[in-house]
């Protein structure tokens, strides 16, 4: 499928974000990694994770709804086997993983930033409404800024890890 097949795909699924992954995570090196993705709506990021390298995905979606969508989606498109859907994320809970992408619009004012030392690469959006925006961008002085959406309330941020 076309990208324009697939932002399409996952609109009539009720799951409307797609369209801007290239933007966002598009430069990021995913090949053969294990991908911990807080705020993975209906799989959709899931998804473009898979087709761009990575190895297996880990996520968190709290919204029943969508995570309910999930087992359609991932059979559709064929990738139940490389992924695991998880409820709701709890600070605290820092699985495995070489890659860790947090866009939950929320729950990022929960990071533990000392846990985040064990992923190669890390990546938080922070968006208008977080809790506590001070208190996460100090902590994250001198991280790449990777993507802004298209009204601005929304801003991720990337560091590569030692």
């Amino acid at each position: 499928m076309s990208v324009l097949d697939l932002v399409k795909y996952f609109r009539e699924k009720g799951c409307d974000y797609y369209y801007e992954y290239d933007e966002s995570y598009g430069s990021l090196d995913l090949k053969d990694k294990v991908v911990v993705h807080i705020g993975g709506d209906c799989g959709s990021s899931v998804y473009y994770f898979i087709l761009h390298g990575a190895k297996r995905v880990i996520f968190y979606e709290k919204d029943a709804e969508l995570l309910g969508k999930y087992t359609t989606v991932c059979s559709e498109l064929g990738f139940c086997g490389r992924a695991e859907a998880r409820g709701e994320w709890r600070p605290g809970d820092y699985p495995d993983g070489d890659v860790f992408i947090i866009d939950c619009e929320g729950c990022e004012a929960d990071i533990d930033f000392n846990a985040l030392s064990k992923y190669k690469l890390v990546c938080i959006a922070i968006h208008a409404w977080t809790h506590d925006k001070a208190r996460l961008l100090k902590n994250m002085y001198g991280w790449r800024l990777q993507y802004v959406s298209e009204d601005g309330k929304e801003l991720m941020f990337c560091r590569e890890q030692k």
